[in-house]
């Protein structure tokens, strides 16, 4: 593995355009929808989706995608966009609502500030024609108040890389509400201490561990117990559930070290992971943060005398572009004997998502100095190349006077 540390004295002596992202490959059988930059100047942009219809029959569109805070759409073409806040919502024009299997269709807009689309979603699904299988981030700051015979539950909103569909309210173990805001009110109930939860879920029905409150109850200094057994899968690993003297919020999943997610279901789906050696280790955590022993199981897979054992080569000349808003990565593509399916993309040990471009932007959050991302190509039965991994450490902005 090749790791470049780059530190440079400003962080102006870095900025650049973001890289237009290469155009994915239709995945077959699936609709994917893909973002260029057509044009970029230091206030906007003109950008642009384009639509593939892989799959048989004709696709009827609705596209969703989020913008960071500091970028709007000031005008758009070949499509009727609607907004809440930062989440936008296109729906094509009569000539162009329908797509024909094999067609595809385009729209775009011009922008106000330099941020391209955070998340994706074509009809509640990936853009990038893979099945959505990735939780949303936990709600964050679970707050309470109190009102003239009512109770508020207050939270911030979660994240996810195509989307929100709702949040779960439980009040102990019961299910209470399901919402799409971000507040549950409800009459204000006894006197006792009752802990609450809440948790994200998207439209595929992944779900986000919990964020946990006990309003007026004792610290939470006792670690969950490990979850009791561990069903390995090449697809979806599955466990049992853990306890916990309050209750516990979720679990983070593991492969080989790799952090594929945390979850508040007792299953998590995730990309094939061919054939080798697999350690599984499943944590259970409460919302006080006290994570459990690890439950661990290794198994061995064997490719078999006549499949395909040849692992891609790693990904070259990885690099990158930062700009105030948003970072994006390259690489040279890799190679393999039968033919590179995409690239698992990693921030340290945590998978963020698999492409199938050889560049991948991500927004950069306000104040954000230090940049890395670990990059390795895999064939279709899950092969993996070594990863290719880049550092970047910028020095921070000056104060404002």
């Amino acid at each position: 593995m090749n790791r470049f540390l780059v530190a440079v004295a400003t962080a102006a002596a870095v900025v650049a355009a973001a890289a237009a992202p290469a155009r994915a490959a239709v995945v077959p059988g699936a609709a994917t929808a893909t973002f260029t930059k057509q044009s970029a100047w230091a206030t906007g942009y003109t950008g642009q989706y384009t639509i593939d219809n892989g799959t048989p029959a004709p696709l009827t569109w609705r596209l969703e995608f989020d913008l960071p805070g500091g970028t709007t759409i000031a005008n758009a073409w070949g499509a009727t966009i609607t907004h809440s806040g930062n989440h936008y919502v296109a729906l094509g024009e009569s000539w162009n609502a329908v797509v024909a299997p094999g067609g595809s269709a385009t729209f775009g807009w011009l922008a106000q500030g330099t941020g391209g689309p955070l998340t994706c979603s074509l009809n509640g699904a990936s853009c990038a024609g893979a099945a959505d299988i990735r939780p949303p981030s936990t709600p964050g700051h679970l707050r309470t108040s109190i009102g003239t015979n009512t109770f508020t539950l207050r939270w911030d909103a979660s994240g996810d890389d195509t989307g929100v569909k709702g949040y779960e309210v439980y009040n102990g173990a019961g299910l209470v509400a399901t919402v799409t805001g971000t507040e549950y009110t409800m009459p204000t109930p006894p006197p006792a201490i009752i802990t609450y939860r809440v948790r994200a879920l998207d439209a595929a029905g992944n779900a986000s561990p919990f964020a946990v409150i006990t309003p007026g109850g004792p610290a939470d200094t006792v670690a969950p117990g490990m979850p009791p057994v561990v069903y390995p899968g090449m697809t979806v690993i599955r466990w049992t559930a853990a306890t916990d003297d309050v209750a516990v919020a979720g679990y983070d999943v593991y492969v080989n070290g790799d952090h594929y997610g945390a979850t508040s279901n007792l299953s998590l789906t995730v990309p094939p992971l061919g054939f080798g050696e697999f350690t599984y280790k499943i944590v259970a955590f409460d919302g006080a943060g006290n994570r459990s022993e690890p439950r661990s199981l290794s198994v061995a897979i064997d490719p078999g005398p006549t499949s395909d054992s040849s692992r891609p080569t790693i990904p070259g000349d990885l690099r990158v572009s930062v700009s105030a808003t948003q970072v994006t990565w390259s690489w040279t593509a890799s190679a393999d004997n039968v033919g590179v399916a995409g690239y698992q993309l990693f921030h340290g040990p945590d998978w963020i998502g698999d492409t199938t471009a050889t560049t991948f932007a991500e927004p950069r959050a306000a104040g954000q100095t230090v940049f890395g991302i670990r990059v390795r190509a895999f064939d279709a039965i899950g092969n993996k190349s070594a990863f290719a991994t880049l550092t970047v450490v910028l020095d921070p902005p000056p104060p404002v006077p």
